[in-house]
């Protein structure tokens, strides 16, 4: 079973799926990708590791039309935070650039379909945490 919700401090808003192991959990505030993720791993399990078209769809579902959101994807050969091994990318055209250095962290921007940028990781943004084994 997979649930998807947003949290805004309250826990309501829950949306049901019934296809994978994991809860999505939108977080509406605004922290660095270290903050997300520390937050993430303190209150959930980690930052979402979106291992394909569907997770990625299921992400965008929560987060408001135009936003950005960290997710739990950085540069070292991008990896995903959790260790979880997917070869899932749905990187913009000219992405990743490193544009502005040090440009490590991604987010999915659901300004742009939900593909995915780089951004430099003190940048303060929502974030999408996941609970569950994925």
């Amino acid at each position: 079973m997979c649930a998807v919700r947003q949290e805004t401090g309250n826990r309501q808003g829950w949306k049901d799926f019934f296809w994978t192991n994991v809860t999505f959990v939108f977080i509406n505030n605004f922290m660095t990708w270290t903050e997300a993720q520390s937050y993430c791993r303190a209150h959930h399990t980690d930052l979402a590791s979106v291992r394909n078209m569907s997770e990625n769809q299921k992400v965008q579902e929560l987060v408001p039309a135009g936003q950005s959101v960290w997710i739990g994807l950085f540069r070292e050969s991008w990896k995903w935070m959790d260790g979880s091994n997917s070869s899932f990318r749905y990187w913009n055209p000219t992405e990743p650039n490193n544009k502005v250095l040090y440009e490590t962290c991604a987010v999915a921007n659901f300004g742009t379909s939900g593909k995915w940028e780089d951004w430099t990781c003190d940048w303060k943004r929502a974030f999408v945490c996941y609970s569950g084994k994925q």
